[in-house]
């Protein structure tokens, strides 16, 4: 199966490193507020990094760091990392707020899941996630994932502090 996917006008391929000025722009310079609360994801990287970054992810079998994007925009990424023999962990961002709740992430998330059960032949997928983000809490549970255990980070900023990791077996995947 190819590491191509398509859903409505959106198209999901693996990052390259000819990505970079638009992964960085609208992944981490332009990205939404909103989109960096939802994922703990901190300010301050450079060009550089993310540089850096995606030399690093293109050169593994562990992870497929796919992006999705709009009339050839960046409006988002979804990953499988920590692939193993039979299991991944998963996540996924939206950069942009007025991409949000228009069922991307859902669709996204159908397509990688596919992607990960019947072309890697994984048997379960995990993803953390923080308790204040309802709505992707919410898709989670819709697509069979569970609640598996809550970790408390004590070095992470109070907001970011509790963390649930939820997984989902094969055989419990709602398409």
């Amino acid at each position: 199966m190819s590491k191509n996917f398509e859903f409505d006008s959106y198209k999901m391929r693996l990052i390259s490193v000819n990505d970079i000025d638009a992964y960085y722009k609208y992944g981490f310079k332009e990205s939404d507020k909103e989109a960096k609360y939802y994922t703990g994801t901190p300010d301050g990287y450079t060009k550089n990094q993310i540089y850096s970054y995606i030399q690093k992810i293109s050169n593994t079998t562990s992870r497929y760091d796919f992006i999705i994007s709009e009339n050839d925009e960046i409006i988002g990424e979804v990953v499988l990392s920590d692939i193993e023999e039979k299991n991944c962990h998963y996540r996924i961002c939206i950069f942009k707020k007025e991409n949000f709740s228009k069922g991307i992430g859902y669709k996204a998330t159908i397509k990688i899941l596919e992607y990960a059960f019947d072309e890697l032949n994984l048997e379960s997928v995990d993803l953390e996630v923080f308790p204040f983000n309802e709505r992707g809490i919410s898709l989670y549970k819709k697509l069979g994932f569970r609640v598996e255990n809550e970790i408390i980070d004590e070095d992470a900023q109070a907001l970011y502090k509790k963390i649930i990791v939820m997984r989902l077996l094969k055989q419990n995947f709602n398409k």
